[in-house]
């Protein structure tokens, strides 16, 4: 799948709820290190592992070696730590059959360039966390003139 096919993500800035998103993510996200515990920090970390599949191909998610065995060599995967730590804390900030589908999205698209037809999980996880943050009035509305 390339990545020409995911209309109405928040990739191609066209989300269910893009505008608020875009607001969460100046209010609650710090340009560095982790957001503030629960939605806030589960919307950096989705939007991390997002970001990191349609920019990367996920080349910094899925770490690779080459194994050889009598059979010749093969190809190893392993999640970094940076990365596991965020599917980690999602498993307890979204539904669990949601972060069931999650790890099947990565699982499938795992290596680097591998495009999956599972991607909209992202913008699935991301709607509901949306719907979290505005649920708990975690979003200062602008003031209009």
């Amino acid at each position: 799948m390339s990545k020409t096919d995911t209309p109405k993500t928040y990739w191609d800035i066209n989300g269910k709820y893009q505008k608020q998103y875009e607001m969460a993510w100046e209010q609650l996200v710090p340009a560095s290190g982790e957001a503030k515990d629960g939605w806030p920090e589960a919307l950096r970390a989705i939007s991390r592992i997002g970001y990191d599949y349609y920019n990367n191909g996920f080349s910094n998610l899925w770490r690779m070696w080459e194994e050889y065995d009598c059979d010749g060599s093969y190809s190893d995967y392993e999640m970094d730590s940076y990365y596991k730590d965020m599917v980690d804390y999602l498993r307890y900030q979204i539904p669990l059959p949601m972060h069931k589908e999650l790890e099947a999205f990565l699982l499938d698209a795992q290596g680097y360039g591998n495009w999956s037809d599972k991607a909209d999980i992202i913008d699935r996880i991301i709607d509901h966390i949306m719907e979290g943050i505005m649920e708990d009035g975690l979003l200062e509305e602008e003031l209009v003139d």
